[in-house]
């Protein structure tokens, strides 16, 4: 089972899909790019999860286009402003 705990992603423009976040890091300390999390999760139907602000955990699922490229949601809604894993801690990567 993978742990959400933190987003990386670049620059400081208001994040409103999922897609957008660069990195995650996991509760076991690993940070792990967007694109190689959905494909572990939508390849092996792994669990993952993050923490909402009940502490209370919700899943992530993956899916692959018809272009082949896997994206990631979570169950539920995807409004940046009740979307929990949009709501995660997280670093600014700033390149540039």
């Amino acid at each position: 089972m993978i742990l959400i705990e933190k987003i990386y992603r670049r620059g400081h423009e208001t994040l409103s899909s999922v897609d957008q976040i660069e990195k995650f890091q996991t509760n076991d300390g690993y940070i792990t790019p967007n694109q190689i999390l959905a494909r572990e999760i939508g390849a092996d139907h792994e669990n993952c999860f993050y923490k909402n602000a009940e502490g209370k955990r919700k899943k992530v699922v993956a899916e692959k286009d018809d272009t082949g490229t896997w994206h990631l949601k979570t169950i539920g809604t995807t409004a940046p402003a009740t979307d929990g894993l949009l709501q995660l801690p997280h670093m600014e990567n700033v390149w540039g």
